[in-house]
């Protein structure tokens, strides 16, 4: 089964696969823009669950609920959220939860950005793949904006594709290798963020600097090898290097 994605505010469309799971069937997705996901033919019942037992994080000075994933599967399969993909276009394009649209971290699309429309009010999940920064990021903005009920996926999209929950998307089945980078910075930016971002193709990641100024972003970007340029984007200065030289190492910036 193809589905047509209209990837949003970039003119671009895109026929990729659909996952739907061996046991079920989708009705067809009458509105991309929405970020609600079609339902299933099976509707399961709503599972009671209680926010205060979730953990949560602290970022630009917003508490951000992070909701576990049989939750969250439970709202997916029920139409009782709307999804946020935080991460960049290609990573949106090769995989997402089905439904979601593309409204990257910190601040979306700009004046495209399909949640400018929505009710302040509606239920809203923002998940990535690192697992929880771009998204925690792009949950914090939307609080700033005056949305009042966001959570984040907590344990991000790669449990979600691991499980083999509803996808959509050009690769559903690559997981693309874990990659980690370490860094240490001046202390005096604990708290901001780093940016990693694999230049051609735009992928991108971000990580918090910890109070002794290190950092560590585990990434997982496709296509790529040793030799890819990667850009390491920290608040006073960046450094572009192969992957290679960055990999088993601190890397000071």
């Amino acid at each position: 089964m193809r589905r047509r994605d209209i990837l949003l505010g970039i003119g671009i469309t895109l026929s990729g696969c659909i996952n739907i799971g061996a046991e079920n069937k989708y009705e067809p997705d009458l509105d991309l823009f929405d970020g609600y996901p079609p339902l299933p033919s099976q509707v399961p019942s709503k599972q009671p669950f209680d926010p205060a037992t979730f953990a949560v994080a602290e970022v630009n000075s917003q508490t951000i609920p992070l909701a576990p994933i049989q939750t969250v599967y439970n709202w997916h399969q029920r139409g009782d959220a709307r999804f946020i993909d935080s991460r960049s276009q290609n990573q949106y394009e090769r995989s997402h939860i089905l439904g979601s649209v593309l409204s990257p971290a910190p601040s979306g699309i700009g004046s495209s950005d399909p949640t400018l429309n929505w009710p302040k009010t509606d239920r809203i999940v923002a998940y990535c793949g690192c697992p929880l920064h771009l998204s925690t990021l792009r949950a914090a903005s939307l609080l700033n904006s005056g949305f009042t009920n966001v959570y984040v996926l907590q344990d991000g999209f790669w449990d979600w594709h691991d499980k083999r929950y509803p996808l959509a998307g050009n690769d559903l089945n690559t997981a693309p290798r874990i990659w980690t980078i370490h860094g240490k910075t001046d202390p005096s930016f604990s708290g901001k963020t780093v940016w990693i971002r694999e230049l051609q193709s735009g992928q991108v990641e971000a990580t918090m600097i910890q109070t002794n100024g290190e950092f560590i972003s585990e990434i997982r970007f496709s296509n790529i090898s040793p030799t890819t340029s990667i850009s390491i984007e920290a608040p006073h200065r960046t450094i572009v290097s192969p992957l290679s030289s960055l990999l088993e190492t601190v890397i000071e910036i």
